[in-house]
């Protein structure tokens, strides 16, 4: 019997098996490129292949032999098979020369590419028409790169693709990994909150923009990005609304049930008891998401209350305005004259109704030139004027004009992103206490806190009997109706103080027994005390999410939903300050001009090629 490691005579002598054969492989000879054969480059250094230096054909390894090498070169370059070993030398150079520009020009490319995208992305950032990128960026590029860098550079500055349909091509590339970006963020948050507004004043097209808040866990804070911009018909139901952005939500494999608040304007499409969107989305969504009514707009509806006195004089006020505006001569003179007396302010701000913010600043103004205009609308023989000459009626504007910039100031305050439904609540409640005391001051004939007014008064011998009636009035209607618009009873912070104040001890939590005692050990935790005071409040229930998943999910989900519209109405006015309809009608291009995320620009580049 043989040894266990020696070999019988049969199975030396037998050829090797078709398996072992393709694990043996030949090695390059130099000699090989007599026959006109070199390594292919970029081939394994285990199993070289050889590559033609005539025809550039790559054989594989396992014809790496001379025989099948020579064969090679006599079936398919027969004419060439007694030339020198000179003549395969100067081959195998222009090849490699050849592969090297390849390369130079695959780099160049792949340069330029990226280029155009970042043009592109800077273009819609920017809010620019798509053609300025050819028509101006492109020239100006050539010129200064010609001027600093010599002339080749502004030759190769001329290859970059910038034309108008590339540019646009671009940015939807680039919108669409934004977007593949956020829905793969959003899946990691699980939970989400929507803000959802429609506007119709932009070139009669009607948009639906929806806003969306998310945990990001990569950067440990909350975001808020577009989730979509769709154009609608004009007249559309809030099934209708609700059809689309459903359809939108399906597409992205999200899941309503993890949708924990809901913002909209208020109108009766979104709000609809049965068939409005709020319905529709709390049936989806279980019941779970929160339904909150913009705090700005109902604020908005607050401030529009006035009585018919005070309406009058707004009225009044608008017509003044327009008569001056809407004439540019008129407008003119009243800027002169305005120099000419050396007023603090030489023209009057632009009010439109829909604008509502403006009031305040064009009463301010109406009041503060009230001599300029005074005089202006004399010499022009309007019965405007007669307005200035009554003394109650320049009291009843002065009013108006300083209540409607507190008014404003409260409205500005509201605004803002990653705003939350604490402490927006706070800024209301002030201004709540701060009508309380201005009634009291008003029946005091304290107007300090109306400096336009008290300013007024006190140098005019105006009677302050009734138009102190009409300011108490007013004061106490608006604060009837403030108590109205934000009731008691819908105030979401009773019972759950504990999210802003984790620290402090609250008599009513709405927390199970295992949240009370897990909230006592996260008040005990030195270390999330530390970190409580240099972090936002959602960043702290973010960080704290490993050691208390549980409170971390319940504080997030009245953290997450939206308190305003902010973000929608921010990108209505963007879209109507840039006025280019490519801009307006573009979803991919609003997306880039609003997000906080970066595009993958080199992914998309490696995907060229």
């Amino acid at each position: 019997l043989p040894m266990p490691n020696e070999k019988n005579d049969a199975e030396l002598d037998s050829p090797p098996s078709k398996k072992k054969r393709l694990g043996f492989f030949q090695t390059y000879d130099t000699e090989y490129l007599k026959v006109g054969f070199i390594i292919c480059p970029g081939s394994k250094e285990s199993s070289p292949r050889p590559q033609c230096v005539i025809c550039g054909e790559i054989l594989s390894s396992e014809n790496m032999k001379p025989a099948n090498l020579s064969h090679h070169l006599k079936t398919k370059h027969s004419e060439l098979e007694n030339k020198p070993v000179d003549f395969f030398e100067q081959k195998s150079l222009e090849m490699e020369c050849q592969n090297s520009s390849l390369k130079k020009c695959l780099l160049v490319e792949k340069s330029l590419v990226k280029a155009s995208y970042l043009i592109a992305f800077q273009t819609a950032a920017s809010k620019k028409p798509f053609s300025i990128a050819e028509e101006l960026i492109k020239p100006y590029l050539v010129e200064m790169c010609s001027e600093v860098l010599g002339s080749s550079a502004g030759d190769k500055m001329k290859t970059i693709p910038l034309s108008n349909v590339t540019i646009q091509h671009r940015i939807d590339e680039l919108s669409a990994d934004i977007e593949d970006q956020l829905i793969q963020k959003v899946r990691e948050s699980k939970w989400f909150a929507l803000q959802i507004d429609e506007s119709s004043e932009i070139s009669n097209i009607t948009l639906l923009l929806c806003y969306i808040r998310f945990i990001d866990y990569d950067c440990r804070d909350v975001k808020e990005e577009l989730l979509f911009c769709i154009e609608m018909p004009t007249q559309i139901t809030g099934f209708e609304i609700f059809e689309l952005i459903n359809k939108y939500i399906d597409s992205k494999s999200l899941n309503w049930k993890h949708c924990v608040g809901l913002c909209t304007d208020g109108a009766a499409s979104m709000t609809g008891r049965y068939s409005g969107l709020k319905a529709k989305i709390q049936e989806v969504a279980m019941n779970t998401a929160a339904f909150t009514h913009c705090f700005i707009h109902r604020e908005r509806l607050v401030a529009e209350k006035l009585s018919p006195c005070l309406h009058k004089i707004l009225l009044q006020s608008a017509q003044i305005l327009s008569f001056i505006k809407s004439n540019a001569l008129n407008s003119r003179m009243l800027t002169i004259l305005c120099e000419e007396m050396g007023s603090e302010h030489v023209s009057l701000p632009l009010h439109a109704e829909v604008r509502w913010i403006s009031r305040g600043r064009m009463l301010k103004r109406l009041f503060e030139l009230r001599h300029e205009i005074e005089i202006f609308l004399s010499q022009k023989h309007s019965d405007l004027a007669k307005y200035f000459h009554d003394e109650e009626w320049v009291g009843k504007l002065a009013y108006l004009s300083d209540i409607f910039s507190l008014i404003n100031e409260l409205n500005l305050s509201l605004q803002g992103t990653l705003t939350t439904f604490f402490n927006l609540c706070n800024k209301i409640d002030v201004f709540k206490r701060k009508l309380k005391m201005w009634l009291k001051r008003t029946q005091e004939n304290d107007y300090d806190m109306f400096p336009s007014f008290s300013e007024f008064s006190n140098s005019s011998g105006l009677n302050m009997t009734d138009i102190t009636r009409i300011i108490f009035e007013h004061l106490e209607g608006l604060s009837q109706v403030f108590s109205d618009c934000f009731p008691p009873e819908q105030d979401l912070r009773s019972g759950n103080l504990w999210i802003i104040h984790p620290f402090m001890n609250h008599q009513n939590n709405n927390l199970t027994d295992f949240e009370e005692e897990k909230l006592t050990e996260l008040s005990s935790d030195l270390g999330l005390q530390a970190l409580f005071k240099s972090v936002s409040v959602t960043q702290f229930w973010i960080n704290a999410k490993t050691s208390y998943p549980e409170l971390h999910e319940r504080a997030m989900k009245f953290l997450l939903p939206f308190s305003t519209v902010y973000l929608c109405d921010a990108a209505f006015s963007a879209l109507t300050e840039s006025k280019q309809k490519n801009l307006l009608g573009s979803g991919p291009a609003l997306r880039l001009a609003v997000t906080s995320l970066i595009p993958r620009i080199e992914k998309l580049v490696k995907e060229k090629e």
